[in-house]
């Protein structure tokens, strides 16, 4: 029996998520549907790597190749140097278990609603055998990590939904995997829940050395990661300087963007599903008077 963990197998700073020409295509009816087409990229060890794009764009279809929930119509995915669509069905299942966590959108799919937090985090240890005294101390170590020590002992339906998703972080890295798969993880936070929870991902990634791909339509989340990755009808939108929103609130643009927009610019600012787009204002009345 072949074992598909890569937790050691590459250092900081190796790639260690790989896709190449990959392609997803759903079959619906009789007509097939395609959510990614021919997207190729490279994540290192370590680093936290943002998706974005508008719904429907294949961000979930990345995740879930990654995560070894699906496999790839066409293309390949490697993690650790192993193709994810050469392995068996068994091999897929362990790789879930060893090397992936999953953080989902919707706190109330993260927790079992009838266990203690420190239980919810205890259980994916249990499933790997590890002896009681191991558990507690992990289980410590989690819950400190992502600021819940005090709240150990209640039920998810006494926190907030911001300590809910900060508990669903500790679950997730419960057994240390090497890549920690977020969908959406601030969606349904206020603003100082969400700081705490991506507060939490940059502590993973320091202490554990987690690689994080994480999904959002959060804007100033996106910024908190090291890259962004753009999305758009299936593929990889490459060219796309990142801007970013500054602590308080500022949009900091790329400099070729600022030196292109010109001192003093007078600009138009359109948000468009998750896309904001800034542009010199004369562009729009050009654009008419073509029209």
């Amino acid at each position: 029996m072949s074992s598909v963990t890569v937790a050691g197998s590459v250092t900081s700073g190796e790639t260690l998520i790989r896709l190449e020409h990959a392609y997803k295509i759903y079959r619906i009816a009789d007509t097939g549907v395609a959510a990614l087409g021919g997207v190729t990229f490279d994540i290192r060890r370590g680093e936290f790597v943002a998706l974005v794009g508008p719904s429907g764009a294949g961000k979930s279809s990345i995740l879930n190749l990654v995560g070894g929930l699906d496999r790839a119509t066409a293309g390949s995915v490697r993690v650790g140097g192993r193709d994810l669509g050469q392995l068996s069905d068994a091999d897929l299942t362990r790789y879930r278990r060893d090397t992936v966590g999953f953080l989902w959108q919707g706190t109330a799919r993260n927790l079992v609603p009838y266990l203690s937090l420190r239980r919810n985090v205890e259980v994916p240890l249990m499933a790997t055998g590890q002896p009681a005294a191991m558990r507690r101390g992990r289980v410590a170590e989690l819950l400190s990590l992502v600021g819940l020590t005090e709240r150990a002992g209640h039920l998810p339906w006494m926190l907030s939904g911001g300590e809910q998703q900060r508990g669903a972080l500790a679950v997730a890295l419960a057994n240390l995997p090497p890549i920690l798969l977020a969908d959406e993880p601030t969606a349904e936070l206020d603003t100082a829940s969400a700081e705490r929870v991506l507060t939490a991902f940059r502590v993973a990634v320091r202490e554990f050395g987690t690689t994080i791909v994480m999904v959002t339509h959060d804007l100033i989340a996106a910024a908190r990661a090291d890259r962004t990755l753009r999305l758009l009808d299936g593929r990889i939108r490459h060219g796309a300087k990142n801007a970013r929103v500054d602590e308080t609130g500022r949009l900091q643009l790329p400099h070729e963007a600022a030196a292109a927009l010109g001192p003093s610019a007078d600009v138009e600012v359109e948000v468009s599903d998750d896309e904001v787009h800034v542009r010199p204002r004369k562009e729009r009345r050009r654009a008419q008077a073509d029209s």
